[in-house]
Order: C-alpha cells, then sequence, then structure tokens
C-alpha cells in the first residue's frame, strides 16, 4: 500500500489546532499520521504523513478535511507514493 503526504501552507498560530486534527484523523479514518513543520524564507509549511495507507482510507481523510472548516482557507496538496527498495513489496506485484 502506498504512503501518503498531504502539504499545505498555513500560519504557525494554527500548530495546536492541526494537532489535534491529526487526533481526529485517528479517530475518524483509523489511522495515525505523523505531522511535519517547516519554517524557511517567511513560509510555514505543515506535512501530514501516513504510511501504509490504502487509497479508499486517503480519500477518507480528505473528504474529512474538505468538511472541516481548519482548511477551508488552506490548499491541501495531496500525494501517494509506493516505497521502493529491497524490503518494501513491489508496486507490480
Amino acid at each position: 500500500m502506498p504512503d501518503a503526504f498531504v502539504w499545505y501552507h498555513a500560519s504557525e498560530e494554527l500548530e495546536p489546532a492541526l494537532l489535534a486534527w491529526m487526533d481526529v484523523v485517528e479517530t475518524e479514518a483509523g489511522v495515525r499520521g505523523k505531522l511535519y513543520v517547516r519554517k524557511e524564507n517567511e513560509k510555514v509549511t505543515f506535512m501530514e504523513c501516513y504510511s501504509d495507507v490504502s487509497r479508499p482510507t486517503i480519500l477518507r481523510i480528505e473528504q474529512l478535511a474538505a468538511a472541516n472548516t481548519l482548511f477551508t482557507s488552506l490548499t491541501r496538496r495531496c500525494e501517494s507514493f509506493i516505497r521502493l527498495d529491497n524490503h518494501a513489496p513491489r508496486y507490480d506485484q
């Protein structure tokens, strides 16, 4: 299954609300993600990372975000990737 990465620019004052959002995702979508932040060039970028999640779960997370007023004025960018290394299952299998 792929890993999902969702990133967006937001005010750093939203950090507590975004941490609470991760709890919502865990409760409503059944997956615990990790939240990362990068602060550079006067921009704050947050990234949610979800490991080994199904495509329906990724869709569920994005549906929850669309219904949450926290994200009304933010543009979320969601990408998913399959890990390639000697220990990961092959994408074509």
